[in-house]
């Protein structure tokens, strides 16, 4: 099992805890970006995915790659926007 962050488009990416402090493009964390968080985590849920938040973020519980498929089909079919990121790529390094 995994876990893949999930952000709503068009947030800020927040630095998590176990992100390194200081990274050189060799670094990166796979998330998924939604146009509707609500929308898409009620959608997960429903489809019985399990999804963790609290003050870091949110993610959702994966077993593999086809999973992240899957998961992506059933938000299209519900006309949510996603795509699979770089998240790091968005934080701005300080």
């Amino acid at each position: 099992m995994g876990l893949l962050p999930i952000i709503e488009k068009g947030k800020p990416v927040a630095c998590h805890a176990d992100w390194p402090l200081f990274y050189m493009n060799d670094f990166s964390r796979l998330g998924l970006v939604v146009s509707r968080m609500d929308e898409a985590l009620s959608v997960l849920q429903a489809g019985g995915y399990t999804v963790h938040a609290d003050e870091r973020g949110t993610v959702l519980e994966i077993d593999g790659t086809t999973q992240v498929a899957a998961i992506v089909a059933a938000l299209h079919d519900r006309a949510i926007s996603c795509e699979t990121a770089d998240l790091v790529s968005c934080v701005y390094q300080r």
